[in-house]
């Protein structure tokens, strides 16, 4: 009956104040049936789409993990949640089981964008204004539906705002007409949504033209991919160009001030196209800190940590000692403290990969692998509120470069000079030299690839790339026959179960089809 929970979900009233400053309450959702009479109230049900698209990536749904762990940039540090499971593709075919959380809530997500469309079509304001709000609502069902599409296949699609129980017998689209409705979704978008730069700075979080084409960039990049449709790859190229030449974005010149931990200071930066927003408030923070963390209670790192998943130990070795994305990214040393007095400092404890993931390890490392900091808070706020509050990208300009250097490579059938300007300019942030020139196609689409590994491991993007190249079968079998090779925790005679192709596609939960009799499921993989 999860359908129906979350539809009625969005339709419940829940009163807040509105959002007025990002730093002190990210979103609120306000959407009682008589609301929406004017631009401020219609305002507040916006920032509730926000809020519900923010919820699936918090670390309460373990939406990340779910999807690293499957493969070989992600380890499993604990049994709970199954992840020993998930790391070799065990049961997948089990509606009851094997149940990514994404669905969950998406249609709740949707049910909240199409609430802010339906209702605020009756609200008097200006029509500039309502048009962006609409943008923005369209923008992160875009998204959302870009998600479903991806992990599912075609997907029910809702034409309007649902209020009860009747309307819920949608069958699924196709997978064409699902990406279809994405795209028109975003071109919308791209012609309604203000620029970044022309946000005033309260509003500078919320979805932009950029943002819009870059998400566009994405879909195009990965239909062109699934589909087979080669045309797709030019209009992914250049729909990408026209966020490079726009001059909204930059890459931070330190790879560090992109995280909370390193700079408290760096939400919504230069490289941020599109990033969710946490605070240190009740119902506002990030809990992937917690559910991602190190297994430890210590004040220097911030609030409690426990341990479901790491970046596993293989990934690690493949960074260069001089890129300065394993510092930047990676947490491999801390020092305890006494309680209550932090400057006095007990032991200092230290991960190693020749430990295979067994601890305490053989410096006192207490989980499987090192931390990520990308999900980190150790401020003291954090430690004594225990409400971290790091950001999480969605997209970011570092991802648009890439992924540009990726549809130039196919539109061209092998990199040209603005290519590799593309993908060099990710490397020389991470001190690393310009690729070599010369390579051919399939090289430069490998070298794509092994960047964005080492770029955005912990971001929630990589499953979704090594699905749509069609790696993902030969690089987790290769993976989990390393852990067994090498004796590593979680990994030791636990065989792969599963070799998964680029058409795998997740069970429909089966708690569904009893508030939906005409959804289809996937046929076994």
């Amino acid at each position: 009956m999860k359908f129906i929970k979350y539809i009625i979900l969005s339709c419940t009233v829940l009163i807040f104040s509105q959002c007025t400053d990002l730093t002190e309450v990210p979103y609120t959702f306000l959407s009682p049936n008589n609301y929406y009479n004017n631009a401020d109230e219609l305002g507040t049900a916006l920032t509730g789409v926000y809020d519900g698209y923010r919820d699936a990536f918090d670390g309460y749904n373990k939406y990340v993990m779910y999807l690293e762990v499957l493969t070989e940039f992600g380890s499993p540090a604990y049994a709970k949640d199954n992840m020993h499971l998930w790391n070799v593709w065990s049961d997948m075919n089990n509606a009851d089981k094997m149940v990514i959380t994404n669905w969950d809530n998406a249609y709740d997500v949707i049910n909240r964008a199409n609430l802010v469309i339906g209702r605020g079509e009756d609200v008097e304001m200006d029509e500039t204004l309502k048009a962006r709000f609409f943008a923005e609502a369209r923008f992160i069902r875009a998204a959302t539906y870009f998600n479903l599409v991806r992990l599912w296949g075609g997907v029910p699609i809702p034409e309007t705002y649902t209020e009860g129980l009747e309307g819920l017998e949608i069958p699924r689209e196709s997978f064409d007409a699902t990406y279809e409705y994405i795209i028109k979704d975003l071109e919308y978008c791209i012609q309604n949504l203000p620029k970044k730069s022309e946000y005033d700075a309260t509003d500078i979080w919320r979805a932009s033209k950029g943002a819009a084409q870059s998400l566009l960039g994405d879909v195009y990049l990965t239909y062109a991919d699934m589909s087979g449709d080669a045309t797709y790859y030019a209009k992914s190229r250049d729909v990408l160009s026209d966020v490079i030449s726009s001059g909204e974005y930059e890459l931070e010149p330190d790879f560090k001030d992109l995280w909370f931990w390193w700079n408290t200071n760096n939400k919504n930066g230069i490289e941020s196209v599109f990033e969710l927003q946490f605070a240190n408030l009740s119902g506002q923070h990030n809990n992937n800190h917690v559910m991602f963390g190190v297994n430890i209670t210590e004040y220097t790192l911030g609030c409690y940590m426990y341990r479901r998943f790491h970046p596993s130990i293989q990934h690690y070795l493949t960074y260069s000692d001089t890129d300065a994305r394993k510092e930047g990214t990676f947490l491999t040393k801390f020092n305890t403290t006494e309680k209550g007095n932090p400057s006095h400092i007990l032991d200092t404890l230290v991960w190693l990969p020749e430990d295979k993931g067994f601890y305490p390890g053989t410096r006192g490392w207490k989980s499987a692998g090192p931390g990520n900091v990308k999900f980190y808070d150790r401020t003291p706020e954090s430690a004594t509120l225990k409400r971290p509050q790091a950001q999480m990208y969605v997209i970011r300009y570092a991802d648009v470069l890439l992924n540009y250097a990726e549809a130039e490579n196919h539109v061209n059938g092998g990199p040209n000079a603005a290519a590799y300007d593309a993908i060099n300019a990710v490397r020389n942030r991470a001190n690393l030299d310009d690729l070599p020139t010369g390579l051919s196609q399939q090289e430069f689409a490998d070298a794509i690839f092994r960047e964005q590994g080492w770029e955005l491991v912990g971001e929630a993007k990589l499953y979704y790339d090594e699905i749509r190249t069609d790696r993902i079968g030969e690089n987790v079998k290769k993976h989990v026959q390393y852990g067994n090779d090498e004796g590593i925790y979680m990994y030791v005679e636990t065989p792969l179960e599963m070799i998964p192709s680029k058409d795998f596609l997740f069970k429909i939960p089966q708690y569904d089809f009893d508030s939906n009799p005409a959804l289809v499921q996937n046929p076994d993989n």
